[in-house]
This record gives C-alpha cells, structure tokens and sequence, in this order.
C-alpha cells in the first residue's frame, strides 16, 4: 500500500473507551534523557514494516520544542519485567483548521509486545490524559499503511479527515482493505 499520510479527528473527548493494562504492566511519564528510549522503541516498533527511519533527529523535531512539556504530556509503558516497550504522546496542536486540538502523538509498541492487548489500554490512558490536560478534542495523523492503528483509531471514535492532503484517495486505499463500520 502506498505511503500517504492521513489525518483523524474526534470532536470531543466524552465517553472514551476505557481498557486497563494487563497484570503487570504499568505507565511512567517522560524524565529528561529519555529521548534514546523513545527511539528504541520506534526503531523496535519498525522493524517489522520499516515505513519510518526513526532517530534521535525525528525526536528532537517532534518534541525538541517544548522538552518540559514532555514530562507531563509523554507516556512509557513498562513491562512487568521493567522494561519501557511503548510510547505515547498526549500533545497538542494549537492551531489545526483554526483551532486548538489535543494530539495523540506517535504511538508505538515494541516489536516483542505487539499483538499482546496493550494498544488499547495505551490509547485509553492517552486520551484520558489529553483530557485531564484540558483538551476538548484531539487529532492524531497516521499513514494508511498502518491499518491496525487506523481500527484502533476508528475504534476509539476518530474519523477520517477528509479536508486533509490526498484524503480521498488514502481512504480509498484504506477503506479497500479495512472493513469498519466508521468507513461505511
């Protein structure tokens, strides 16, 4: 499928779907030099489908900008063994189509856990924090690609943003090989 960038929105943060962690695992927030684990992760995360080379430098473009807001805005999830396997950011974007949005902001899961039930709990705790926050919507951008993200998107209630660069045709795409109800 080919890389093209999509945009989804949810136009309020009510009535987020709520799934807890499996035994054992747990969330941390940011510290100062955690950067190189943010990048461990996503390489480990892309090692399966290699759409993104992910190094210090995507880091420090993504969040070198506001690093304190990293610490109350970024999220590790830790195994039971101590190990920090996935990343998510609860992060803003003060101007999106006019307005202010909370962003949830490069999610990835290690290679070693994926399949293992915790998108979903990294999701809720994500959007739950945007709205402690004080955000009243979000956004995120993904590529269409990446299909379990996008149910997982669509399934915690972000629909597709049409208004975005070449929307039609990576719904298209996508809508050709994910069956959702949210793309009917």
């Amino acid at each position: 499928m080919e890389y093209i960038k999509v945009v989804m929105l949810r136009s309020n943060l009510a009535n987020i779907p709520q799934y807890a962690l499996p035994a054992g695992y747990s969330f941390r927030f940011y510290r100062p030099g955690d950067a190189r684990i943010w990048v461990r992760i996503w390489q480990e995360a892309e090692s399966t489908n290699k759409l993104q080379d992910v190094n210090g430098q995507t880091f420090t473009r993504a969040f070198g900008g506001d690093l304190r807001a990293m610490e109350r805005r970024c999220l590790f999830l830790v195994s039971p063994q101590g190990r920090d396997v996935g990343t998510t950011t609860s992060w803003y974007d003060r101007n999106y189509a006019g307005q202010a949005w909370g962003r949830i902001h490069w999610v990835a899961l290690s290679a070693e856990v994926q399949g293992k039930g915790l998108s979903k709990p990294m999701m809720t705790e994500s959007m739950n924090l945007l709205k402690r926050l004080g955000h009243r919507r979000a956004i995120l951008g993904t590529q269409a690609p990446r299909l379990a993200a996008i149910k997982l998107y669509l399934d915690f209630g972000f629909v597709p943003d049409m208004s975005a660069p070449d929307a039609q045709r990576a719904w298209r795409m996508v809508q050709a090989q994910l069956r959702h109800p949210a793309l009917s």
